[in-house]
């Protein structure tokens, strides 16, 4: 490959080398992103510009070859990068505007959550039977309007239909590929997203942790009760209160001693309700 006009050459290798960068950057926060983002809104605001960067990339790997022999003098082709470079920066002037539009139309507001505690609840980490655990977080977050997020084996859908639920958030510890699904050994990512649930409003708020025993089987004790402290740490730091369904006849003794040290009996949260 003989390099015909090394100027534009220079200048379109260095674009097409920054456009990939961005395209590679944008990639590997995809996931984390649009999970954060929530807002379908926001997520295709997010494709928007992804794909804006991408069609400038193609763009240039033609106008790189168009410095050259390879495509030197070719019209057909210098249509095409013409082509993809509006459609890239028409997306990316899209892109732009549709962030600001829902600010500037008051639709959304970025605002810190605070709500002053009330001394109704003891925050931290409880356990108990599912009967119970569900009747407690059916209380907290549909009669007291508590923040929930509940850590299930059940898909979204089925769990929250089979507590009368509507709203309330659901990881789902499943190998299968879905959005609102963890991988149950992938202990960090469900760390990190309930650790962000508990610090993200300073406000009361409770967790629902009803795997332990399938998060045991993928990972080991030791790991899942490391897993389950720290997250009740977490939770009395920050006006939580995290309730672990553990079952007698599921949970090894030595599973239950540990839990029933570090942990109050779910029954004692009940209290605070009456």
């Amino acid at each position: 490959m003989h390099i015909v006009s090394r100027g534009y050459f220079v200048r379109d290798l260095i674009v097409l080398i920054l456009s990939l960068m961005i395209v590679a950057l944008l990639l590997l926060m995809e996931k984390n992103t649009k999970r954060n983002l929530r807002f379908r809104y926001f997520i295709r605001v997010f494709n928007s510009l992804l794909g804006a960067f991408i069609l400038v990339a193609l763009a240039q790997v033609i106008g790189v070859l168009l410095r050259t022999d390879v495509l030197y003098g070719n019209a057909a082709f210098s249509v095409v990068r013409s082509v993809l470079l509006t459609f890239g920066a028409f997306f990316l002037f899209i892109s732009s505007i549709l962030l600001y539009i829902p600010f500037a139309k008051n639709r959304y507001s970025i605002v810190p959550i605070a709500v002053e505690p009330t001394g109704k609840f003891s925050y931290g980490g409880y356990f108990g039977d599912r009967e119970t655990a569900y009747r407690l977080f059916i209380e907290l977050t549909k009669g007291q309007r508590i923040p929930g997020l509940a850590v299930t084996r059940d898909p979204p859908d089925v769990f929250r239909r089979r507590l009368g639920l509507k709203l309330v958030p659901v990881i789902w510890i499943s190998k299968v590929n879905h959005e609102d699904a963890v991988e149950p050994t992938k202990l960090a990512p469900l760390w990190d997203n309930i650790r962000r649930f508990f610090e993200e409003t300073n406000m009361d708020k409770v967790v629902l942790i009803d795997c332990l025993e399938y998060l045991i089987l993928e990972n080991g004790d030791k790991a899942v009760l490391k897993l389950i402290m720290n997250l009740k740490d977490i939770a009395s730091m920050n006006r939580g209160m995290l309730i672990v369904v553990a079952d007698g006849e599921a949970v090894d003794e030595k599973t239950m001693g540990i839990l029933s040290s570090e942990l109050r009996p779910v029954g004692e949260l009940e209290g605070y309700l009456k």
